[in-house]
């Protein structure tokens, strides 16, 4: 998978998230179902991306820990806190990271496994953001936000595969999320049109961020490691939309 092959399944992620959300009542288990077919492209490719020797067991931890962040993120938006499942699942794939490699035969490359597995397991958890938005949005004009959110990142993630210089990228996507946020954030009620430019400035530089960052590695271009590096710029930016939910809604 190049590049360019690579740039529309980080898009077309931004956009399922963002029809989902419009799914009203049903919205938050539609993207919690995104998710975790989101920790499972990240499980799948992450291990090929940072080169751990022990692939299986670390793509069923990565995996697990988003597949049942998303559940139990989903389950639990009606507790006081329910910030608190995330750090839960977050703590709970850290736990398991450190058990696969007490159980590994093969002791080499330890120190490189565990720190791969752990980062994957956060990148993961913080993925189920999507979920708890979404939910603690429902039927609320903040709903809005997670829309706008998602149809910039989709802007944004198109424009970084580009064949314009890097300097020039991040820039360019940065104001054209700006632009496609804020427009839709407005039309949605969700926001006045400065305040959704500014949310797409912070999601398009997040993801941004981390697009070129693992998009660097000499691995990124090859088949499978692609699917982590389209993935996780979606998976990370769920932080910034849920912040903008619960600030502005």
């Amino acid at each position: 998978m190049t590049a360019p092959e690579r740039a529309p399944l980080g898009a077309a992620l931004a956009l399922l998230l963002t029809v989902t959300s419009l799914a009203g009542p049903h919205a938050p288990g539609l993207i919690a179902v995104a998710v975790g077919a989101m920790a499972i492209m990240v499980a799948a490719g992450w291990t090929e991306l940072l080169e751990l020797p022990d692939a299986l067991g670390s793509r069923v931890v990565i995996a697990a820990t988003g597949v049942v962040g998303a559940a139990l993120t989903l389950l639990g938006t009606d507790r006081p806190s329910p910030l608190q499942g995330v750090a839960v699942v977050a703590a709970v794939g850290l736990l398991a990271a450190f058990v696969q490699q007490m159980l590994r035969r093969e002791r080499r490359a330890l120190t490189l496994s565990l720190t791969g597995t752990v980062s994957g397991s956060l990148l993961v958890a913080l993925s189920c953001c999507w979920t708890l938005a979404s939910s603690e949005s429902a039927g609320a004009p903040a709903a809005g936000l997670v829309t706008a959110a998602g149809a910039g990142l989709a802007v944004a993630l198109l424009i970084e595969e580009t064949p314009l210089p890097g300097l020039l990228r991040l820039p360019l996507s940065m104001l054209a999320s700006a632009a496609v946020t804020g427009v839709v954030a407005a039309e949605l009620g969700a926001s006045v049109l400065p305040v959704g430019a500014a949310l797409g400035l912070l999601v398009a530089f997040g993801a941004g961020g981390v697009h070129q960052l693992l998009g660097s590695i000499l691995v990124a271009r090859e088949p499978t490691a692609s699917l982590a590096v389209a993935a996780a710029p979606v998976a990370t930016t769920g932080v910034v939309v849920l912040m903008a939910v619960r600030i502005l809604g």
